[in-house]
């Protein structure tokens, strides 16, 4: 099935990750290695058509999720890769599908987890070794099944 953005679905499969987490620390989680970006005022994740679809943007007006509007989920945070270079990225099929710290309410799609564990992450994530992003079951033969890939 196509995803397509605002069906609040979270996306099954396996992408590369890009090479950096962000936050609103001053600085990245202590041992980690992989890039860290602050966020700050003008944080935003495009959702516009063009070079930066699916993309981190610093701006001041609207130009897609205002990642700065959530300091408590995004404390820690990055894009699983759906949609996004260095994968395949099709305007128009969703943006801003993150891992993210645990947070009261609903995701519109994304995977949050607690703290603790998302610090535990930033700490393993290596940006030499390349992550991938795994979304699915172990059931072959099954349409969400990460063993298709």
């Amino acid at each position: 099935t196509k995803r397509t953005a605002g069906d609040n679905a979270t996306r099954t499969g396996i992408w590369a990750m890009p090479n950096y987490v962000f936050g609103t620390h001053a600085h990245p989680v202590s041992g980690s290695k992989i890039l860290y970006r602050r966020m700050d005022s003008k944080s935003w994740w495009s959702s516009k058509r063009g070079k930066t679809y699916n993309t981190w943007v610093e701006a001041r007006h609207w130009t897609g999720e205002y990642i700065a509007g959530s300091p408590k989920a995004y404390e820690f945070a990055l894009s699983i890769g759906y949609n996004a270079r260095p994968n395949a990225c099709v305007y128009g099929r969703g943006t801003g599908i993150f891992l993210h710290v645990g947070h009261p309410g609903l995701t519109a799609g994304c995977v949050e987890i607690p703290r603790a564990a998302m610090i535990r992450i930033c700490r393993h994530l290596d940006r030499g070794k390349h992550p991938h992003f795994a979304i699915g079951t172990l059931r072959s033969g099954t349409p969400t099944s990460v063993l298709a890939y």
